[in-house]
């Protein structure tokens, strides 16, 4: 992998991050229009681009590197829940900050910014694989996530939403995916194309969306709070080096560790606002967490990708 290009790549993506900050700042867009790009994106447009990355035909090379994917994603979690357990005990965190601080070291943000980074690097290859790792952020998100930033509370049929809830368009769209790739024939060009061309879409989106919801946190108020630096630096830094170390260890392919790092890499997930004020948690600091690590992902995914071409 060469490195120029994959920059050139990530730093397109990070402008239209910018883009988006400015056209909110100016009011261009409102935050019901930003809430409305949200859904669309979260409901319509990543569906598409999941399901047609994961049309491919069927191969065995394929199947085992999904595989593999998966089982060093679910390696990963492991150690970022380690850390955020390690990270609370040392600062002596209360409930709901303690809930909050663990998803956001917990979760990365593999669908906003994970998918569109993986699509400049490894093209419809990458959301596959990206796919496959989503599986595990979902599962674990619905479950642990939810219990994180719930321990506060005595939330009510809390097993019900949480079944109804994971069951959602994105989930759905990758068991669509996988039955596209274990068909024995190949998607029609009339279902094909448009789901390809609403795909396309998520990418430009993605990056507008997270580039309006920074502009309504306000920086002066995360500078305060020294435990995020330490939050960042985890979720920015350790997660994707540790990886990186580890996976360089063992013979696998070229993208597998790339997809890998890239996404464990990634900023705090901004499932970590919404979820928070679903279940009545402290959503501020939430929105603020997802701000910094978002912020400071324009200094360290180069770094990371820099890292990725050197081992």
């Amino acid at each position: 992998m060469s490195f120029l290009p994959v920059l050139t790549q990530t730093m397109i993506l990070f402008m239209l991050i910018l883009i988006g900050f400015a056209i909110k700042k100016k009011n261009v867009v409102t935050d019901q229009m930003l809430k409305d790009l949200s859904g669309l994106i979260m409901n319509i447009t990543l569906p598409a681009l999941i399901m047609t990355s994961m049309s491919y035909k069927f191969s065995m090379d394929m199947f085992n590197n999904a595989v593999m994917i998966f089982g060093y994603g679910a390696i990963s979690y492991a150690f970022a829940i380690i850390f955020a357990f390690v990270f609370n005990k040392i600062f002596k965190t209360e409930e709901p900050e303690k809930g909050v601080y663990s998803f956001l070291i917990v979760f990365p943000n593999t669908a906003f910014m994970g998918f569109p980074i993986l699509n400049a690097i490894y093209g419809e290859t990458g959301i596959f694989y990206g796919a496959v790792y989503n599986i595990l952020f979902n599962i674990i998100m619905w479950t642990l996530g939810v219990k994180y930033l719930t321990a506060h509370s005595k939330l009510k049929d809390r097993k019900e939403s949480m079944l109804k809830d994971f069951l959602n368009p994105g989930m759905v769209s990758i068991f669509i995916g996988i039955l596209f790739f274990l068909a024995p024939f190949e998607i029609p060009e009339i279902i094909n194309s448009p789901l390809k061309l609403l795909g396309d879409t998520t990418t430009p989106l993605a990056m507008l969306v997270s580039g309006g919801m920074l502009a309504n946190i306000k920086g002066t108020e995360v500078l305060k709070n020294k435990k995020l630096y330490i939050v960042t630096v985890l979720r920015l830094l350790t997660m994707p080096i540790l990886m990186l170390f580890l996976l360089s260890m063992l013979p696998m392919p070229e993208i597998i560790r790339g997809a890998l790092v890239v996404l464990s890499g990634m900023p705090s997930a901004m499932n970590t606002a919404i979820f928070a004020t679903k279940y009545n948690s402290n959503s501020k600091l939430a929105s603020q967490g997802v701000f910094i690590t978002t912020l400071l992902n324009m200094i360290s995914a180069p770094l990371i990708i820099y890292l990725l071409t050197k081992i």
